[in-house]
């Protein structure tokens, strides 16, 4: 332990009277609440995210194969083909509807038109969506909710 003889001096500072003493109260006290409302904003913000994140998984939609691959088709396994490949599957005319990928996902329901073969296979090319692909943001929020 040090003894008062080897501590560091401290600068003295004058005392603080009159209106400085007051102002700088009235600044640490700014400073203090200006670091609980960051606090505050930070703890709210991720909930109202989350809010928006579930709402675009019921408004989204997913095309199944993205527009520069129009006139693909769909194989088993998920893979982008062409047209008449032995065990593909004809995508669907216009983009899946991120409830009905939900729900399909999670539930096993068939695509309207299309049998339980071509459903997988829609929902195995889905799957292997990566960042920067159509509908990729779909399927990430879809994940995400509840």
């Amino acid at each position: 332990m040090r003894s008062e003889d080897e501590r560091p001096e401290t600068q003295s500072r004058p005392a603080e009277s009159g209106v400085e003493g007051q102002d700088l109260a009235t600044r640490r006290s700014m400073l203090r609440m200006g670091a609980l409302g960051a606090a505050a904003v930070f703890t709210v913000r991720p909930g109202a995210g989350l809010a928006q994140t579930a709402v675009s998984g019921i408004t989204c939609s997913i095309p199944v194969p993205q527009s520069s691959q129009s006139g693909k088709w769909i194989r088993d396994n998920g893979d982008v083909v062409n047209p008449n490949t032995k065990n593909s599957y004809n995508p669907p005319s216009t983009p899946l509807s991120g409830e009905d990928v939900k729900n399909s996902l999670a539930y096993g329901t068939r695509y309207s038109g299309y049998n339980q073969k071509a459903t997988d296979a829609f929902n195995n090319y889905i799957k292997k969506l990566t960042m920067g692909k159509q509908g990729y943001t779909c399927y990430s929020s879809i994940q995400s909710r509840p």
